[in-house]
């Protein structure tokens, strides 16, 4: 007897991943998954299946997106012509997909839930909810209060299941003289005691464009401290993971001179990325240019729910106006993306401990 779990896929696979995760152990035994989708989100649903390979069944439905006499007629269909045995309830995730998947997949459900008859369940991953991305039934209670925790800080799978790899791999390109090289961008790295120091001991002072590599170490030590800190408090906060140097590109790629993206830090809370992007000029253009950067190269690593942080020179005015003007040419209500200056160098760790305290619940 048990659980056939339903789960729609959009174009934003990590938080269908991190339901299964979640669900897989929370009900009945043994599940049968099924993923639905559409002719556009086949790689979604691949990747999801790659990620998916211990669970005890999985199989996939096609629909289309937008028809929901369509998608309705075929998930009813396919319940009933493939509806596992010893199936006792029907349970539908409805966090990936469109409006009308979602709808209609849960509409279908009940047709045939009604019909065997059999329980229904659904339950839906919200990001915003007070005490962090909260997974929830149709009746709002909460089943996951925090979904972050219990999951490996993996940044592989989290860019593998967003569509990206990372380093190492090959790049190919012909320089400024005109010769062919070959560069072998590295897997990312974590920084040693020694260039954390050094790192930490530089954001008292100036650091000029020379020893720029600097300011990435410092952000490194600074959130490394910060996220000590939590988990001294709070033991259950101990899967973070911080890597320095992040070379990402999009997952099989067939042409070596594409060109890869780089990132100075990146924090992996759970499931959750922060890309920290570091540079010590003061000048306008430049900070906002590394904010857009930002806010594309975190959202394709880490999917919606990521966030960003640019680690500048600027001015505590100058940071204020840059922020303001990428909300309002991103169209962003609430921007991902903060930007620091130079104030925030001489506390930084507590900066960042403030920082995934308030934003992330992180505590």
């Amino acid at each position: 007897m048990g659980t056939l779990l339903i789960l729609t896929v959009g174009t934003n696979p990590l938080p269908v991943w991190v339901a299964l995760h979640h669900l897989k152990d929370k009900l009945l035994n043994p599940i049968h998954v099924r993923l639905v989708h559409t002719e556009e989100t086949r790689s979604e649903r691949d990747r999801l299946l790659k990620y998916s390979r211990n669970i005890f069944a999985i199989d996939a439905v096609e629909t289309v997106s937008g028809n929901p006499s369509t998608v309705r007629n075929d998930i009813t269909r396919n319940l009933k012509e493939n509806l596992p045995d010893n199936i006792t309830c029907i349970h539908v995730h409805y966090t990936g997909g469109t409006k009308v998947m979602c709808v209609e997949t849960v509409a279908a459900a009940e047709t045939v839930a009604l019909s065997e008859p059999i329980d229904l369940e659904t339950s839906y991953l919200d990001p915003r909810a007070d005490s962090g991305a909260t997974l929830v039934d149709r009746e709002g209670n909460a089943l996951v209060s925090d979904t972050r925790k219990g999951i490996e800080p993996c940044l592989r799978r989290i860019a593998e299941i967003n569509g990206f790899e990372i380093g190492p791999f090959p790049y190919e390109y012909w320089d400024k003289s005109g010769n062919y090289q070959t560069s072998d961008n590295p897997a990312p790295g974590t920084l040693t005691e020694g260039q954390m120091t050094d790192g930490y001991n530089a954001l008292g002072r100036f650091i000029d464009e020379s020893e720029s590599h600097l300011l990435e170490y410092g952000a490194y030590a600074a959130f490394q401290h910060a996220l000590a800190d939590v988990y001294r408090q709070s033991p259950d906060r101990k899967n973070y993971k911080l890597f320095h140097s992040v070379y990402v590109r999009r997952a099989n790629a067939t042409d070596a001179s594409v060109k890869p993206f780089q990132l100075d830090v990146v924090a992996v809370l759970g499931y959750q990325i922060v890309v920290v992007s570091c540079t010590v000029s003061a000048k306008h253009e430049i900070v906002k240019r590394k904010g857009m950067e930002a806010i594309l190269r975190m959202r394709q690593l880490g999917g919606v729910e990521a966030r960003s942080i640019v680690l500048s020179g600027a001015s505590r005015n100058a940071q204020q106006l840059i922020q303001a003007e990428l909300k309002e040419e991103t169209g962003h209500p609430s921007l991902p993306l903060e930007i620091w200056g130079k104030d925030t160098w001489y506390c930084l760790q507590q900066t960042f401990n403030q920082y995934i305290r308030t934003t992330f619940d992180w505590e």
